[in-house]
């Protein structure tokens, strides 16, 4: 006989079987849910004679299996026939076993709700998964090994079934080349063991794992909880590879208390040795407090919303000192660190010489006590501070270090002599637009730092680069260079614009492109209007700057983190940008030193800067001054470079004169400043004006 003839023959048998379940089925269908003696005896004899039917039928299966190229179909073919014959099965012993107990004798009460009781559905036990992991092969082998393995009423080639069902990935690879038969169940498992029951790997990766817990950043229940549920996880799998864990007190509670974010902690569990079941007591502890503090918290905002002015101010219950009261502070109260500007016993917040200083003079301290800008404690950044930020501009500082925002303050132009005369307008059918950045060194011996910043750029195809721009509030215009243009492949639109530089160097614009920009952390987006340049300028800065001498702090985020490394510029961003960007805050280092700003691409480095801090600082002065006109009109200027200069100084300028007042307002201005003074707790003491002629 034929391999093809072999093979009609084995799928006619096959269906010959196929029909049989089918019968069985029909009849099943068709009997009550109550049998009688009778069909009770009758249907035990069909699932007698069904199961022989299945045997023959696997017999006939695993041959075709064998022969046949096709696996998926026959795989398919295998799998349709088993959902049917077990779900007939089942479906027969349930009567069975129904009319069995509506038959026995029901005088005992007891025995009969002991009998309903057994009837129960309990929910089906999910076979586990395994991908390979060895973190999870312990638990996947020990299920396993429970529900499937170790039972002797599931069939060899039921349970091989099963094993193929559970893996997924490597772990499914190391028995594919197996073949699916009853006698190779047993084969297929050893080798699944000898695979991953490997207990040196097992121990590195469980030890591995407790290592790279993930550390938590911002304190609560569920990440404490969490913390705890890994650490425990791989203890017992570390203690059933019989590791002595009970004797990794010391080391694991040094590992674990890296991981936590709240330095106070560290001190809590005193002098003494602790022990790592208290330590882990402890943090149980904490877990619950903060989900109470939570808790409460949350049903606070819903019962008090209407009472803005009762907020929790911190974790535990403070007593004003004012006050008596008989309530004891909270055994879980952080130690009280010392005031680092008075080291008294309170926070800076409360600190009376604190308090008695200007907003701005207090925002100059910070980086010095190196403390969050946000809650005036160590051992974080105010991006990872979980308190809220300033009532009044809603950024991530405390209110006590609000400023003006400097875009709302009066530019004036002061004169020594005579009155104050406005600013003078720039003619506004001019188009022009001037461009100047510099990094010169002066004759005093000191530099002038350019401010930079790395900025996502977007090109037609909307895949993102970096690119570093030199951010000039001199300029109307921003600046692309050719290079960049090309590497963006955005669509140029010709325009026809001329560019004068220093020492009259003119050249022309052909091109303009828009491009969509967004800041590193993405929190801020803009299209920019760039005009293309072959080159805009040189290295910035143009030598290296010494960065460990200016001290700048920890707690901000540089907008280019690499600022002081000669490197090249790929576009100018101008005003037209510039003060979008630019925000309230600034940072003075040292005298002669450059100052910290600000803006939404991060904080920006600019000013000048000693010779001292720059690594052989040159003499070669480097200046870009472009100025932009449209047409073809040779006429550059309304006014001349010295005008244009002039006027763009006079912006910078902030006037120191004083406005005139009218005698009555002087007088006010006087009582103000004679009788306003400043008390320790930071609170303002005033004295009213009165006007005793209009009083009566």
């Amino acid at each position: 006989m034929t391999e093809q003839e072999e093979i009609k023959e084995l799928v006619k048998k096959r269906g010959s079987y196929k029909g049989r379940l089918t019968v069985f089925s029909t009849y099943l269908s068709g009997l009550d849910k109550t049998l009688s003696p009778s069909q009770v005896c009758e249907l035990q004899l069909r699932i007698n004679k069904l199961e022989a039917v299945y045997d023959q039928y696997d017999e006939v299966q695993l041959r075709l299996e064998c022969i046949c190229d096709d696996d998926k179909a026959q795989i398919s073919e295998r799998k349709d026939f088993e959902n049917i014959y077990y779900k007939c099965l089942a479906e027969a012993q349930c009567k069975i076993s129904l009319s069995t107990m509506n038959n026995d004798n029901a005088s005992e009460k007891g025995s009969s709700r002991s009998n309903t009781r057994n009837l129960i559905k309990l929910p089906t036990i999910q076979l586990p998964k395994f991908s390979g992991s060895y973190e999870n092969w312990l638990e996947f082998h020990d299920t396993f090994n429970s529900l499937i393995h170790s039972n002797n009423d599931i069939a060899n080639i039921n349970k091989f079934h099963y094993l193929r069902a559970s893996l997924e990935g490597t772990a499914a690879l190391v028995i594919q080349s197996i073949e699916f038969s009853s006698n190779n169940y047993n084969v297929a498992w050893n080798l699944l063991c000898e695979r991953f029951d490997n207990k040196r790997l097992l121990i590195q990766n469980h030890v591995s794992a407790l290592f790279n817990i993930e550390t938590i950043t911002k304190e609560s229940s569920y990440s404490i909880k969490r913390l705890i549920d890994q650490i425990n996880k791989n203890l017992r799998a570390l203690e059933s590879l019989n590791e002595p864990t009970k004797h990794w007190d010391t080391l694991l509670i040094h590992m674990i208390t890296q991981k936590l974010d709240w330095e106070e902690l560290k001190g809590r569990l005193g002098k003494d040795k602790p022990t790592f079941t208290k330590f882990l007591e402890f943090l149980c502890s904490r877990a619950d407090l903060l989900e109470t503090l939570e808790l409460s918290r949350g049903n606070s905002r819903t019962v008090n919303s209407n009472k803005s002015n009762q907020k929790l101010k911190s974790m535990v219950s403070v007593t004003n000192e004012n006050q008596h009261s008989n309530s004891q502070s909270s055994d879980v109260s952080m130690p009280m660190k010392p005031c680092p500007k008075c080291n008294g016993e309170h926070g800076l917040q409360n600190c009376p010489q604190f308090l008695a200083l200007s907003n701005e003079d207090r925002w100059q301290l910070l980086p010095k006590y190196k403390v969050c800008f946000n809650c005036f404690k160590a051992g974080h950044y105010a991006n990872h501070c979980k308190k809220i930020g300033c009532k009044v501009c809603k950024r991530k500082h405390n209110s006590l270090i609000h400023v003006t925002d400097p875009k709302t303050r009066p530019h004036t132009f002061s004169s020594n002599s005579g009155p104050e005369k406005p600013l003078t307008p720039v003619d506004e059918s001019s188009s022009a637009a001037v461009t100047l950045s510099c990094m010169a060194t002066s004759r005093s011996g000191t530099d002038v730092l350019l401010s930079t910043a790395l900025i996502k750029l977007y090109d037609a195809d909307n895949r993102q680069h970096i690119a570093r721009a030199v951010l000039d509030r001199g300029s109307t215009s921003c600046l692309m260079t050719e290079t960049l243009c090309k590497k963006l492949n955005l669509p140029a639109h010709n325009v026809e614009k001329s560019l004068l530089g220093i020492n009259s160097s003119l050249s022309n614009i052909g091109k303009m492109v828009q491009v969509p920009m967004k800041s590193l952390d993405e929190n801020y987006c803009n299209t920019l209007q760039c005009f293309v340049l072959p080159t805009i300028t040189d290295n910035v800065p143009s030598k290296q700057i010494n960065l460990s001498i200016l001290n700048i702090p920890t707690d901000i985020c540089l907008a280019d983190p690499n600022f002081y490394i000669p490197s090249a510029v790929d576009l100018i961003i101008g005003a037209d940008v510039f003060w979008d960007l630019l925000g309230s805050r600034r940072i003075k280092l040292t005298d002669g030193s450059p100052i910290l700003y600000e803006t939404r691409l991060g904080w920006i480095v600019s000013g000048p800067i000693g010779s001292d801090h720059v690594s052989n600082s040159s003499r070669t002065i480097l200046c870009n001054f472009s100025q932009t006109e449209g047409g073809n009109d040779n006429k550059l200027f309304n006014d001349d470079i010295q005008t244009q200069l002039t006027r763009f100084w006079q912006l910078e300028e902030v006037s120191h004169k004083s406005s005139y007042y009218s005698p009555e307002e002087q007088m006010c201005e006087n009582h103000f400043n004679d009788n306003t003074t400043r008390l320790k707790d930071g609170r303002f003491c005033v004295r009213l004006p009165l006007n005793s002629l209009k009083m009566f």
